[in-house]
């Protein structure tokens, strides 16, 4: 296999993992828009002109957004942990970045778009049914786009577990998420105690330049890592994750 990324395979192997996994995916997607098109229009009908209905039904989609979006991800390389698929997927004429590209494109890009336009319906038929269709435009405000952008950094942690575990990923992935803030939160709190040598933190003890230096660290540092290097980080582990599995 010639290692050089090539979109034309790329195309193909996105054609190729839509196609075949088209059955289970629209099945899953009927089942949650059915669900969640009832409970809309119950809330809908029995709380007429309600903008806070409205906007805790628009709530519920970005939960179910986000819950779905990790499932999904979590399951995208499945192929590789079924016995009966594994060795035809891991022999497709495609490399290990053109596979995880590929993967990244159908788990994000294309996920976001699906569920945005079930969203979008979904929304617009609440508003009908609720008698405000004013109301829909103030639906999709900046809190929808930050929602998107937090996904968008957030599912490549499931996106890492999805190619490094051998079935369960989502359950797997959510408790190594669980043990790295408990170490993390046992180290943090440690740290502390030998910092202050047991007497709590407060205005009593902590000095100005300490007060600045937290403060530069969780409003600047902390927030670029998050938006700007923890996925193209996680995407590397991934890719090298991926390219293990494949040996």
């Amino acid at each position: 296999m010639n290692p050089i990324f090539d979109l034309k395979r790329l195309g193909y192997f996105i054609n190729r993992q839509l196609y075949m996994n088209m059955g289970a995916l629209g099945i899953s997607v009927a089942a949650v828009a059915g669900t969640l098109l009832m409970i809309s229009a119950l809330f809908a009908y029995f709380n007429p002109g309600e903008v806070g209905t409205l906007i805790g039904l628009r709530n519920l989609y970005l939960v179910v957004f986000f819950v779905g979006g990790y499932i999904f991800t979590s399951s995208v390389f499945n192929e590789m942990n079924s016995p009966q698929k594994s060795f035809t997927f891991l022999t497709l004429p495609v490399s290990t970045a053109e596979r995880l590209v590929g993967a990244w494109f159908i788990s994000s890009p294309v996920y976001i778009v699906v569920f945005a336009v079930f969203m979008v319906l979904l929304a617009f038929i609440s508003c009908l049914i609720a008698k405000a269709p004013g109301v829909f435009p103030s639906l999709f405000d900046k809190t929808v786009l930050r929602v998107v952008q937090v996904f968008l950094v957030t599912q490549t942690i499931f996106f890492v577990g999805a190619c490094t575990f051998k079935g369960h990923n989502f359950l797997k992935t959510l408790l190594s998420l669980f043990l790295i803030a408990a170490v993390v939160g046992a180290y943090s709190s440690g740290l502390v105690y030998t910092l202050f040598q047991g007497h709590g933190v407060g205005p009593h003890n902590l000095s100005k330049e300490f007060e600045d230096s937290a403060e530069y660290i969780f409003t600047k540092i902390i927030p670029f890592i998050f938006w700007y290097l923890l996925a193209p980080f996680l995407l590397v582990v991934s890719f090298f994750k991926l390219k293990e599995r494949q040996v």
